[in-house]
């Protein structure tokens, strides 16, 4: 086998769960840092990889937002949701996505779940309230 097609193999099927969080890591890194093309190029791939990986399609949800694709923003944030049910996070980002898309009756749903939850102190996160916080207002000023 020559050295340029084992360089262009498939990714491998099965990652460990260390590595899928350092991949998710390095993902996080770079949006952090504004390179959120990068970001989203290896999320896709974490993705593809790890398709029950919640935070790697959470931070698909915010590539896409941040690039203003809102409706690809809202894909991620629903697969997350599909994923994890119960998820705030997925939730909120739904609710960004919708407000975005002047979907407020999506948003309004969306609110009153993560709503229920702040009001059973369900939810810690001091961004995540503060994020509610702020749709509600966005929500509020678009009725």
């Amino acid at each position: 086998m020559s050295r340029a097609s084992s360089s262009s193999a498939a990714p491998r099927a099965v990652y460990s769960k260390e590595e899928l969080a350092d991949i998710y890591s390095l993902a996080k890194m770079s949006l952090e840092t504004g390179q959120v093309k990068r970001a989203e190029t290896i999320l896709r791939g974490l993705t593809t990889v790890a398709p029950e990986f919640v935070p790697g399609w959470l931070a698909m949800a915010v590539c896409h937002s941040t690039l203003g694709n809102p409706e690809l923003a809202q894909d991620a944030a629903r697969r997350a949701l599909k994923i994890q049910t119960d998820s705030a996070a997925a939730m909120m980002l739904l609710v960004t996505a919708a407000l975005t898309l002047g979907d407020v009756g999506t948003a309004g749903t969306y609110l009153g779940e993560v709503g229920e939850l702040v009001d059973q102190g369900r939810i810690a996160d001091p961004n995540l309230l503060r994020l509610y916080k702020m749709q509600m207002a966005r929500f509020s000023q678009g009725k």
